[in-house]
């Protein structure tokens, strides 16, 4: 199971999965081996679960079974204890998962998800869930007690059983759909089951199932009383003169008669003479004369084989022209819709022409001045268009060469500001430095504070368990009382109801007489309007009928004209519409020609513009740069004048240096006993300021080395509990393959076993070479050990008895390997020893040439 969700995890969990995989994770946890967190990491990459809702899910549901563990406890046990013949112990970890989800998580997930999971579940096992925690006898009565000597009565009833009995309405609807699938499903399942017996019985159509129809709950018609039957009376002489009586099976007193025991006999014999023929197996197989007669067997598979043949090789026919369409004879079928909406457009403009012609004819006037003002203002509209667009481009270039010089004013004021910004940045440090001292020494103050609280926890801890204690007690007898209460009520309804049940049936025990007798001619006779008999309601329902058939000949007529008319109509319409698409078409092509003649104009003309734009643009540009080039060149000038000037100053330049250097020492000595005591107090804050640096860092590394022992101790631990988990896998894969292969130990022996049964006589013969083989490998061991013996006595000059000895060896070696290789081969290698020896016995043939020994043996 695990294996088959292992290997669709790419994708998002279905409900179907999700569920299954919680309960798996969760029975697999183990708390004393692992964490909650490597347990979830592992388990998502075992079973290859990528979807990160799904991985979040998964690792919610089982922190969350593992925290509330005592509170799902109290659940489970409570449960089970009132339904267990219901609910089955082996689900113990779905009832968990679901109690999580729907006393913790509803609200969160919301019931839409939350029916989805319980849908993709067995209705049986969710719907005693259901019944039991959506209950609020249950909840006040079994789960409320145990749950206050957890917490305390205000969460329990606000935040518990508030929270689960909040989706009570939904959960009942829930219960009901899925009751009411369930009877469906039932009903079909036995409808099926019915006629599947039915048509194995003989008594159901092939295939043909009853299908339920819902029943017609109208009054019945009343039924005809027939005619009383004239019974005639039957004379012996009648009797008589009837069909003669059927003679009847009967047995002769004295046996069979002597022709039924001679065929008999002849059956008997004819009986033994076939099995005696047929007895002995060296008979030979059957002479069918089926097999004699002649086919054509080998003519219909070379046929076959050409037909194969011709299907896989690829020869493509030459392809078809493309046939040449004449263009005026392609047509579109309109529909009516289409017909008339096109007609209505046409009349439409012809209307509008004709108003236009009566106007002109009335008023002396048309729109033409007008047509020609739209027209000339259009144009002005596009030329004024035309030339603020060359404005636009001539004012771009401009502001490009302006946007150059804008930049590197920019990238001056940037360094600048990133200077400013930097000083402001060490003052900050500085400051938040300062702030990080006073936090560190608030902290260690509510440290403290929280140690001093710590002493006093456990006294707390045992007031609150009391105060817990005596809420639960308290309920606990309010509790009884209330069963006591609800006991007493159910047994006075009981009573209540047994009586009424008495009183209908001793109303059904009471007879009642029932008579139906009904006359066709017979009138109610209650003075209504239009009263009639059965009888004549026929012959006026006849009647009415027959009118209704002729008003709908007549109607069918009708319509038949009408359709006659309609298509009338269409087809002049369309031969209007297709003298109208003609016109038109000649039209727009003259106004297409227009309109290329008017387009090349406007091309050319806009050429002629552009040209002179660019021209424009252009001198603008020269201008602009000999603007630049002039400011540059007199840039350059004074520049050249100021380093003259400087050079006719350096005459009198000593005397000024001599001057200038007396006031320069004077200051220089001033400046220097300013220097020296601003020194001397930057020393000393410099000194401060190391020293406070100096324990800061300490303490950072010491932090660090904290830190860093940490994650080198959490990876040991990570590393342990990783070589135990191989180690585990390891052990339960080897034990699996040790299993594995006794399986297969023991399915072998049962083959062989079996096969020994089947067939005895092969079996027997098998030992028999088996035994052979043991022998000759024997006698072939004391062969080799004479002939080495030989060997090392006659090692000077006995090289031909050394060869013969080695001879003689080779030959039982092939003896052996022969028969060996032939009992493996005829048994199929069932046996791994005798595969095994078989292989080593191929070897020693293939190793070591063949005796002329080996042919005498053999025969």
């Amino acid at each position: 199971m695990e294996a088959e969700r292992g290997s669709s995890r790419g994708a998002a969990l279905k409900p179907s999965e999700l569920l299954p995989a919680c309960i798996d994770i969760i029975g697999t946890f183990e708390p004393g081996k692992t964490t909650v967190d490597s347990h979830h990491a592992a388990y998502c990459a075992r079973h290859k679960i990528v979807d990160a809702s799904d991985v979040k899910f998964l690792h919610q549901v089982v922190y969350g079974c593992q925290r509330y563990k005592r509170l799902l406890k109290v659940f489970i046990s409570s449960f089970y204890y009132n339904h267990s013949g219901e609910a089955a112990r082996s689900d113990q970890s779905l009832y968990t998962v679901l109690a999580y989800l729907a006393i913790l998580r509803l609200e969160e997930l919301t019931f839409a998800q939350f029916k989805r999971l319980i849908v993709s579940m067995d209705f049986v096992k969710t719907r005693v869930f259901l019944r039991f925690l959506f209950s609020e006898e249950a909840l006040n009565k079994w789960l409320k007690e145990g749950w206050l000597t957890l917490y305390e009565p205000h969460y329990v009833q606000t935040e518990l059983i508030d929270q689960v009995l909040k989706f009570e309405p939904q959960v009942q609807r829930l219960v009901e759909e899925l009751e009411t699938r369930q009877a469906m499903g039932e009903a079909k399942k036995a409808a099926e089951t019915e006629a599947a017996i039915a048509l194995a019985e003989g008594r159901g159509g092939a295939g043909k199932h009853t299908v339920p129809q819902p029943f017609n709950l109208t009054r019945p018609a009343p039924r005809v009383v027939p005619e009383p039957t004239q019974v005639v009376a039957i004379t012996n002489e009648a009797a008589r003169s009837g069909e003669p009586i059927k003679a009847r099976t009967w047995k002769r007193p004295d046996g069979p008669p002597k022709d039924q025991l001679e065929l008999d006999a002849k059956k008997e014999q004819n009986r033994l003479m076939l099995r005696n023929k047929y007895a002995d197996p060296a008979a030979g197989r059957f002479a069918l004369r089926a097999e004699q007669r002649p086919t054509n067997l080998a003519q219909v598979r070379s046929e076959l084989e050409e037909r194969a043949a011709r299907e896989h090789t690829f020869r493509p026919e030459p392809p078809k022209p493309v046939p040449k369409w004449d263009a005026d004879e392609g047509y579109v079928k309109l529909n009516a819709a289409a017909v008339l909406r096109e007609d209505h457009l046409y009349r439409r403009r012809q209307a509008d022409e004709a108003r236009v012609i009566k106007a002109f004819e009335e008023d002396l006037a048309d729109t033409k001045q007008y047509d020609e003002w739209l027209a000339k203002g259009r144009a002005q509209e596009e030329a004024a268009a035309r030339d603020a667009l060359e404005a636009r481009r001539a004012d771009a270039a401009m502001a490009d060469e302006m946007a150059k010089a804008a930049i590197d004013a920019a990238r001056l004021e940037r360094r600048a500001l990133a200077a400013r910004m930097r000083a402001e940045a060490e003052a900050i440090a500085l400051a938040q430095e300062a702030q990080r001292e006073v936090d560190a020494e608030a902290r260690k103050k509510q440290v403290a504070a929280v140690a001093e609280t710590h002493k006093n926890g456990a006294l707390a801890v045992a007031e609150a368990e009391r105060r817990r204690r005596e809420a639960a007690e308290a309920v606990r007898e309010e509790s009884r009382a209330l069963e006591a209460e609800r006991r007493r009520a159910i047994a006075e309804e009981e009573a209540r109801r047994e009586e009424v049940i008495r009183q209908i049936r001793a109303i059904e025990l009471v007879p009642r007489k029932r008579e139906t007798v009904l006359d066709p001619t017979y009138e109610a006779g209650h003075g209504l309007l239009e009263e009639m008999s059965l009888a004549e309601l026929r012959e006026r329902l006849a009647l009415a009928r027959a009118r209704e058939a002729q008003d709908v000949e007549r109607r069918r007529a009708e319509i038949v004209a009408g359709k006659q008319e309609k298509a009338d109509d269409i087809a002049a319409r369309l031969g209007a519409i297709a003298g109208y698409r003609r016109l038109g078409a000649a039209q727009a092509e003259e106004a297409r020609a227009r309109a290329r003649a008017e387009k090349a104009a406007r091309a050319e003309a806009d050429k002629g513009r552009r040209e002179e734009a660019t021209l424009k643009l252009e001198a603008a540009r020269e201008e602009l740069r000999g603007k630049a080039r002039l400011a540059h060149e007199a840039l350059a000038l004074e520049l050249r004048q100021i380093k003259v000037k400087s050079q006719f100053l350096g005459a009198n330049k000593e005397a000024v240096e001599g001057a200038k250097f007396a006031s320069l020492e004077h200051g220089a000595a001033r400046e220097a006993a300013v220097l020296q005591r601003g020194a001397q107090g930057e020393a000393a804050r410099a000194a401060s300021v190391r020293a406070k640096e100096v324990a800061q860092r300490g303490l950072v590394h010491a932090t660090m080395a904290k830190a860093s022992a940490d994650a080198a101790h959490n990876l040991a631990l990570r590393l342990t509990n990783s070589a135990f988990d191989a180690g585990m896998a390891e052990r339960q894969l080897a034990e699996q393959k040790r299993r594995t292969a006794a399986a297969e130990r023991a399915s072998k022996a049962n083959a062989r076993a079996a096969y020994a049964e089947a067939y005895p006589y092969s079996q027997a013969i098998t030992q028999e070479r088996q035994e052979d083989t043991r022998k000759l490998r024997a006698a072939r061991g004391s062969h080799v050990a004479g002939g080495a013996l030989h060997a090392r006595s006659s090692s000077a000059g006995g090289g031909g008895s050394a060869a013969s000895s080695l001879r003689l060896g080779n030959t039982f070696g092939s003896l052996a390997g022969l028969t060996l290789g032939d009992d493996v081969a005829q048994h199929g290698g069932d046996s791994p020893a005798l595969a095994h020896t078989g292989t080593v016995a191929h070897a020693h043939t293939h190793a070591l040439p063949e005796a002329p020994a080996l042919t005498r043996i053999r025969s």
